[in-house]
């Protein structure tokens, strides 16, 4: 069984570290634009496995969107393989290659490509209800597969190597100030970061005891930036230029009492699932009826939605810091149980024998 994981850099690169360990020869084709810019410390196999020691392995693979005919290039290595695992836009290409494919939602390919009157979108359209199995790992995406009406689609948690952050202990300090942990990305709309936010401030206008860690970006941090400029705010701020490694966030979070998020998806990010395997207490805004139709029950977190449900939330472990241990640990068992890799990558593979068997 050869297997090519086409189009996700992060996701991808451990997919294919983890058949290859079980035998299964897999390999990775990302574009090089993928791994440049901002985003590198995000996607960047080298931030994601320090083994690598700055070598690619022989089975990674680029392609350049700059360069004409880069969709063939493509096209030629997927007929290659026995199954094509397609990310993001690649399922389309995938489709076209005539190989077999299993097609996994990302992000804004799912939310607004497929549901674009565009060209690309109708055939990403296409190409989803082609495949012969569609996945997606994020709670919320679930609202959009039913609307495509996609036949027979899988639900699997996000596979993604919590190694870094399993082998560290959470110890909330006993002592204030309270110190929160804001490393996601600024993206008002889509995550409603500006509410948190707006809960610090009045907390430092009020003299709060209050500290933050802040990861400064994102599309909306000039607005965020403009947001947290008065002396009063930023003296209890330490900005940290993002986004960060994996090996930052062990050491903010190492030094912090709570995890904030998001607050408008219902669900959380990728740090979310890093914060549950470390054991620091998450606050974010859950959709506590999709999580229980998803994984059976809902995770410990600090549930909030509002700005003044976050102000009240931070204002109530600035009281007292009781209670933040037992929802980390509670929130790391509920993490190890749903995203545990071992199972997700298993569950994946025995998608894979169903698709060839039939």
């Amino acid at each position: 069984m050869r297997i090519l994981q086409a189009g996700n850099a992060n996701f991808g690169y451990v997919m294919a570290r983890e058949l290859r360990k079980r035998g299964i020869e897999s390999e990775l084709l990302v574009s090089k634009q993928i791994i440049s810019g901002q985003i590198n410390s995000v996607n960047n196999p080298f931030n994601l496995d320090k083994q690598l020691k700055g070598s690619y392995p022989e089975w990674l693979h680029f392609y350049d969107l700059s360069k004409k005919g880069w969709q063939l290039q493509i096209l030629r290595m997927m007929r290659k393989y026995d199954i094509i695992h397609a990310y993001m836009e690649l399922p389309i290409l995938s489709m076209l290659s005539r190989k077999p494919y299993l097609a996994q939602s990302g992000g804004d390919d799912l939310r607004e490509l497929a549901f674009s009157n565009s060209f690309k979108g109708r055939l990403l359209r296409r190409a989803y209800k082609k495949a012969n199995a569609f996945v997606y790992v994020w709670p919320p995406h679930k609202t959009y597969v039913e609307k495509l009406k996609l036949k027979n689609p899988i639900y699997i948690p996000r596979t993604w190597d919590i190694s870094n952050f399993s082998n560290k202990k959470y110890e909330p300090s006993l002592e204030l100030p309270l110190k929160i942990f804001h490393p996601t990305g600024q993206d008002w709309e889509m995550k409603g970061n500006y509410k948190f936010l707006k809960a610090f401030i009045r907390l430092c206008k009020e003299k709060q005891d209050v500290f933050l860690y802040y990861v400064k970006w994102g599309k909306d941090v000039s607005k965020a930036s403009k947001l947290l400029d008065d002396p009063d705010v930023k003296k209890r701020i330490q900005f940290i230029l993002g986004p960060i490694s994996r090996e930052e966030m062990t050491e903010y979070m190492s030094k912090s009492d709570i995890l904030v998020d998001q607050f408008n998806s219902g669900s959380f990010t990728r740090t979310g699932i890093e914060s549950f395997a470390f054991g620091i207490p998450l606050m974010l805004n859950l959709d506590e009826k999709l999580h229980e139709e998803l994984h059976g029950e809902i995770p410990s977190i600090i549930n909030a939605q509002t700005e003044d449900k976050i102000y009240d939330q931070l204002k109530k472990y600035v009281k007292s810091k009781d209670g933040l241990l037992e929802i980390g640990i509670n929130g790391q068992k509920w993490g190890n149980k749903y995203f545990n890799l071992e199972k997700n990558v298993e569950k994946f593979i025995e998608i894979y024998k169903n698709i060839l068997h039939k």
